[in-house]
């Protein structure tokens, strides 16, 4: 048996923070949505329609509303990183997964697997290593299976990830061992897949009364 580690307030709130909740695709359409709403206005003055109508004419203006409008989907864009950090799950905690590594185990976000996308003969190898674990304290013993790899062992060099148990009892957390079921299918109700946000960055436990979808 694993030694229990203690959930800390102050590592979750950490770990939410570095969450982000706009990406690089949803700012592009942020200012997509922004610039289209910025033409309906130009188009629909007189004065400023001319931007457009004579668009070799007015080049300068056009890069300063392109401008203008970058910064207004910039500011909308941190505004919601602030809606996301002022609403952190009440009760959450954090457990940093560097502490399961002595005992063998780095806990990750999946399997290390190939790059279908590269051309060349030599494999591409990905990982994506979990920093913190993120969950609320269960009121009894609550199991959950993650994924992990031997600490210390190299990217592409260490085969298909083996799933471990986690044992969350209150605000504790201790790693139990191997999981019964290791052959790849979903996690059984009794043992709720985990559910990964950042790229794997960070593990966000779903509550237990609902493992499919995450209530956060």
């Amino acid at each position: 048996m694993g030694a229990w580690f203690e959930g800390r307030e102050d590592v979750g709130r950490e770990a939410w923070n570095g969450m982000k909740p706009v990406g690089g695709i949803a700012m592009a359409l942020l200012f997509f949505g922004c610039w289209t709403v910025a033409v309906v206005i130009v188009m629909a003055i007189p004065y400023t329609r001319e931007i457009f109508n004579h668009f070799e004419d007015h080049k300068v203006e056009a890069l300063i509303l392109a401008g203008v409008t970058f910064v207004i989907a910039r500011v909308l864009a941190q505004a919601q990183v602030f809606w996301h950090r002022a609403h952190m799950p009440e009760g959450l905690v954090g457990v940093q997964t560097a502490l399961f590594e002595p005992q063998g185990y780095e806990i990750v976000g999946g399997d290390d697997h190939t790059d279908s996308n590269n051309d060349s003969m030599a494999p591409s190898w990905l990982s994506r290593p979990v920093r913190t674990l993120l969950f609320r304290p269960a009121s009894g013993d609550r199991s959950i299976d993650v994924y992990a790899y031997p600490a210390g062992s190299k990217v592409g060099d260490r085969g298909d990830a083996a799933r471990v148990t986690l044992l969350i009892s209150g605000t504790r957390v201790r790693l139990v061992g191997l999981a019964a079921d290791q052959s790849g299918s979903d996690a059984s109700p009794v043992h709720p897949a985990a559910k990964y946000y950042e790229r794997g960055e960070y593990l966000l436990v779903p509550d237990a009364a609902d493992s499919a979808q995450s209530s956060f």
